[in-house]
């Protein structure tokens, strides 16, 4: 270990974003007793998935998968907001890092081509400093190997689907992305990556400019938390 980092744990020391508690010699990101109780959703224990049901009348998805459950009056509602607006970066990446591992133990990866991350407004990306959803997606090309690619851009600036509940969250996502697809990304297998699904609109929205550009194109999503 550096002195600069010795410095700056002995300035700023490291917390656990969930419970608060500092982090021992070790522990990285959380905790250990935090990690180990992350709300995983077993969603190979479910026979019909729900968030493939939530997207099917929007797009053409081939497979979704999530790794952990989100409840916003959960401690663990902290790492969403650690990584969307206290500059986690350092944790999105980490968070998809483990996603992937999971997600392989499903075997979800299998031909798949490329990590698509839903995009920012030009303006809130500037804010945050990056999207969180492409550091999520950029932590599980550690694992996979696989490229991420941006292909969708957000092309109307509305109010933050966090913001919103139920049929307004799909109204405020219809038209607002659009996608351009290069030649050598057509026909592939793309899984667009999130990190939270509600109602489905924001990814459905996205799975479904990525048709228009590409009707060729197999598409997966794969939000990092599920709310359902």
């Amino acid at each position: 270990m550096s002195l600069l980092t010795d410095l700056k744990e002995l300035l700023l020391p490291r917390t656990c974003p969930v419970c608060g508690k500092l982090l021992m010699a070790g522990e990285d990101v959380l905790c250990a007793f935090c990690a180990i109780g992350l709300p995983r959703y077993r969603i190979m224990d479910i026979n019909d998935n729900p968030l493939l049901r939530m997207v099917w009348d929007k797009a053409d998805v081939r497979q979704a998968t999530t790794f952990l459950s989100y409840n916003h009056h959960s401690p663990y509602h902290n790492l969403i907001i650690g990584i969307k607006f206290h500059g986690k970066s350092d944790l999105a990446a980490k968070l998809g890092k483990w996603a992937a591992l999971e997600a392989e133990r499903q075997g979800f990866w299998e031909g798949v081509d490329a990590l698509v991350p839903v995009p920012l407004t030009r303006w809130r990306r500037w804010k945050r400093g990056y999207n969180q959803a492409e550091m999520l997606a950029r932590g599980m090309s550690e694992v996979t190997g696989l490229p991420v690619v941006n292909l969708i851009r957000r092309t109307k600036n509305r109010k933050p689907q966090s913001r919103l509940k139920g049929e307004a969250r799909r109204k405020n996502a219809e038209g607002i992305y659009q996608a351009s697809v290069p030649d050598e990304w057509r026909g592939k297998h793309l899984v667009i990556v999130d990190d939270v699904m509600t109602t489905g609109a924001t990814l459905g929205s996205c799975a479904l400019a990525l048709h228009c550009a590409d009707e060729t194109a197999t598409i997966c999503i794969f939000p990092l938390t599920y709310a359902g």
